[in-house]
């Protein structure tokens, strides 16, 4: 079974963010489907690269989870609800299956 990798994005027309926080990545565009498709692709560059380091250096960027605060900050957020709207605001979480 592939490993699972945590992510969500959040924006409003014309400004997306999406973050990997398995991995520590983000990305930015103009659209949920920009950005969710930038960040798979920033993942699979990211294994891709990491996979060819020393088997510690891979092992640490394989397991390099964003800082505390940030993950907290996407449960108490996405405690409720997977995806919801908040104004002009929107906000998604989701998974990306990891390429290694």
């Amino acid at each position: 079974m592939r490993r699972k990798l945590l992510c969500y994005a959040q924006g409003h027309e014309g400004s997306w963010q999406a973050f990997c926080l398995d991995l520590d990545l983000a990305v930015q565009g103009l659209t949920f489907e920009e950005v969710y498709a930038a960040l798979r692709l920033a993942i699979q560059d990211y294994v891709e690269a990491a996979l060819q380091e020393d088997d510690p250096s891979r092992k640490r960027l394989l397991n390099r989870k964003a800082p505390f605060m940030e993950r907290m900050r996407f449960f108490w957020q996405y405690l409720t609800a997977v995806s919801k709207t908040n104004g002009d605001e929107m906000q998604h979480g989701f998974t990306v299956p990891c390429p290694a």
